[in-house]
């Protein structure tokens, strides 16, 4: 389950510094906190995808090749090459 924003920010540590035209000036708490938020929105929307869509990756990582896929069905029929893909599928199920 994504974590919330708060508990995001919570594990980051806070830029200090930035460079302007080549010199490192120091951030403001307002920058600071801006670059935070900024952060954690992004992690939250990662994290995000990754639950509505992870299983997709996952399921493509463990697919047998289509190589291996062709030959199943030419030499086990269909019925079993759907058995094989279903494994996957209900390990991976979506969401």
């Amino acid at each position: 389950m994504a974590q919330s924003i708060e508990e995001i920010k919570a594990g980051l540590e806070a830029p200090t510094n930035k460079i302007v035209n080549g010199v490192e000036v120091e951030l403001s708490e307002e920058e600071k906190e801006a670059t935070l938020n900024t952060w954690a929105e992004n992690e939250r929307a990662r994290q995000l995808d990754d639950e509505a869509n992870g299983y997709k990756e996952k399921r493509a990582a463990e697919y047998p090749s289509i190589v291996d896929q062709l030959d199943d069905i030419y030499h086990n029929g269909i019925d079993a090459w759907k058995a094989t893909i279903k494994a996957t599928k209900d390990k991976y199920p979506k969401p």
